[in-house]
């Protein structure tokens, strides 16, 4: 298989659940380290243009990053409890994660978007960025886990955290040390199920007119 195919084959989905009251030890990632995963992930391809109308924040790609190094994934735990939303595992991911990713688009007008062709396609570039990202990690043999994101996801928490108001969560990336053996470390569900290309791509035949 070539070097991509491999490395594909390789990404696997990984949850790690410590305690919260004893969070691994380390000191996370290098910011330089997350800022290249980054990097290569901003290599996704997208369709359209898309400009945030937050002061500063203009690009015309249709994703935003908001990272978190270890210490600011423990400085957050505390916070959780006077969240509206229960933060569910998510403690326990914080007190695992060597950076967390906080990935969200920007639909085409800000408040309740809708299903149009240009929001599916901001979503469909975001999650190739999120793909991007998590390749580029097990390059780099950095396990990590694509949380739909809990708490994360709400309003209340992304604009605290500093996002726009003009933004919409679709992936919490968190990224992790190696697998201490004393840790509940929890696979993907779905790995086992995967089939071969022929159950689900064909080729199309085309008639000569």
């Amino acid at each position: 298989m070539s070097k991509i195919a491999d490395i594909a084959a390789e990404r696997r989905t990984l949850k790690l659940l410590p305690d919260p009251a004893s969070p691994l030890p380390g000191d996370g990632l290098d910011r330089a380290l997350v800022d290249s995963l980054i990097a290569a992930a901003g290599w996704a391809p997208f369709h359209r243009a898309c400009v945030s109308g937050r002061e500063g924040v203009c690009a015309p790609e249709p994703w935003r990053v908001h990272a978190l190094d270890k210490p600011a994934c423990l400085a957050l735990m505390p916070h959780l409890d006077s969240f509206a939303k229960p933060p569910a595992k998510i403690a326990n991911m914080l007190a695992a994660a060597d950076a967390l990713l906080l990935v969200t688009w920007l639909p085409e007008e800000a408040g309740e978007w809708t299903a149009s062709d240009i929001n599916m396609e901001h979503i469909a570039a975001t999650g190739a960025m999120i793909q991007t990202l998590l390749l580029a990690a097990t390059e780099q043999g950095i396990g990590s886990y694509w949380s739909s994101g809990g708490c994360f996801a709400t309003r209340e928490v992304l604009n605290w955290l500093g996002a726009g108001d003009d933004e919409v969560l679709l992936g919490a990336v968190f990224l992790w040390p190696d697998t201490p053996n004393d840790i509940e470390a929890t696979p993907g569900k779905l790995r086992a199920q995967r089939t071969d290309p022929d159950r689900w791509a064909r080729w199309v035949e085309v008639s000569p007119s």
